[in-house]
């Protein structure tokens, strides 16, 4: 029995909805699945993309639930296995789970596994009510160490906003929630921990992204109810439990059987676009996990290579053909492997993410079927305006043909795919500068003249720059 859709959304659909749910519910052979996605509008303008599960935290550059429902039912059966291998809130396992298919998650971040287990994990109502139980009314009776709190002051991040946020009264409420968390974690209480420290991840992103000053504990409690409203909803509607597997890992190094996957929807990290570890400082502060860590192995993140943004391009690149080479060893032959993936730009130079993606695929065993076009509907795709100059995205649809014979520890590989396609990336900048320019400022001629130099030394370190790091 897979989830009534209708009534778990509590949804009036419109005539777009109602025609898209008739399409994918049907059942097809692959060609014609295939040929399918040419009748799917894309866009899924005024979908509604935020219920249930879905809704519990913020996470910045998430696609929405419509793209990975759409393969799941065109491409799985139910007890099949789907994979993200960069998982982020988990948006992929979520509808895996409601369509009682089993799912492998992945991602480097430990905020976006704890996201993505608390949506897939369902907790029996009475254990969810102890859960309520434990936070009382008000925090006057829970003791907190004064210096406790001094200490938490002076250990936040070096940032502006810390002072500006985070006082005495916050740090000390804070603390009383964490104190409580910690002491579900003692009673062996894992699963109520992590719904809980989901609550207060969500609490603190919250503040610090609209800076709305008000009870912080008020507020982390309504977003507790919230949440434990939602799992007991799903605790109605869905009578199976698929088997949901979230790893926190390197998808360049895949913790998956191989060929053991039925289905690969994900969408991998923009170079240059966003610094997740930045974006997720004071959720990971609060949770104590190691901000410096998921910093160091971030991929895509403009803080790398500041000197030279174009050895950044190479770096990434190469991170992607790994995960390429591991998404091929892992996926069942014959099976459809789909990337979302936005454009961006480095030094007014744009950057189409998704020819990169066709290329390097067509050398690790896929073929690309099919690439669509969609516009993103920003308050819905993104959270923080750091991002928000990407308006659009591609979705490609990839199909393994052969099993990849090489590793994705191979650097020689690696540094020779890398090279061809920055060479190409070169004689673009060559032929025609300024492509990714946007907005009023636009840097001079001579400015832009200087890109096809730094591309050529990019190109001489790629060997360096690619070399994988663990």
């Amino acid at each position: 029995m897979q989830l009534n859709r209708q009534m778990a959304i509590n949804l009036d659909y419109v005539d777009e909805e109602v025609k898209y749910f008739n399409i994918i519910n049907n059942k097809y052979d692959f060609n014609d699945a295939i040929n399918v996605l040419d009748n799917i509008d894309w866009d899924f303008k005024n979908f509604n993309t935020q219920y249930l599960t879905h809704k519990f935290h913020s996470y910045p550059a998430r696609f929405i639930p419509q793209i990975p429902l759409t393969f799941i039912k065109l491409f799985t059966k139910e007890k099949d296995t789907v994979l993200d291998p960069f998982c982020g809130c988990g948006t992929t396992m979520v509808e895996s789970f409601y369509n009682n298919r089993n799912s492998i998650g992945n991602d480097f971040n430990p905020l976006a596994v704890l996201i993505s287990k608390v949506k897939t994990t369902k907790v029996e109502n009475e254990k969810l009510d102890y859960l309520l139980s434990k936070f009382p009314k008000s925090l006057d009776n829970i003791k907190v160490d004064k210096n406790k709190v001094q200490e938490t002051l002076n250990n936040l991040p070096k940032r502006k906003i810390s002072g500006e946020l985070f006082n005495y009264e916050i740090v000390y409420k804070l603390i009383s929630i964490k104190q409580i968390l910690e002491q579900l974690k003692e009673e062996g209480n894992m699963n109520l921990y992590d719904i809980g420290a989901l609550a207060l991840s969500s609490t603190v992103w919250s503040y610090v992204e609209t800076k709305i000053l008000g009870d912080i504990y008020n507020s982390f409690i309504m977003k507790l109810h919230s949440i434990i409203k939602e799992l007991k909803k799903i605790n109605k509607l869905i009578n199976y439990n698929p088997k949901v597997e979230i790893i926190n890992g390197d998808s360049r190094m895949l913790k998956v059987d191989s060929e053991s996957i039925d289905l690969i929807v994900t969408s991998p990290p923009y170079v240059n676009a966003l610094d997740y570890y930045r974006t997720h400082m004071y959720n990971m502060f609060w949770l104590n996990i190691d901000i410096d860590n998921f910093k160091k192995h971030e991929i895509g993140s403009h803080s790398h290579f500041v000197s030279n943004r174009f050895r950044l391009l190479s770096e990434y690149l190469g991170d992607m053909l790994r995960s390429l080479i591991e998404m091929n060893r892992v996926l069942k032959k014959g099976k459809i492997c789909t990337i979302v993936i936005g454009n961006s730009s480095l030094e007014y130079e744009l950057i189409e993410s998704y020819k990169y993606f066709e290329d390097m695929a067509r050398f690790v065993g896929f073929l690309p079927l099919r690439k669509y076009f969609r516009n993103i509907d920003k308050t819905k795709k993104y959270t923080n305006a750091d991002v928000g100059k990407i308006d659009d995205e591609v979705i490609l649809v990839l199909k393994k043909i052969d099993n990849v014979s090489v590793l994705s520890t191979d650097d020689l590989f690696i540094s020779e795919v890398v090279k061809n396609e920055m060479n190409k990336f070169k004689a673009q900048i060559e032929k025609i500068q300024g492509t990714g320019i946007k907005g009023w400022k636009k840097p001079t001629k001579e400015r832009l003249l200087k890109n096809a130099n730094k591309i050529e030394e990019a190109i001489k370190l790629i060997p360096k720059d690619i070399k994988f790091k663990e």
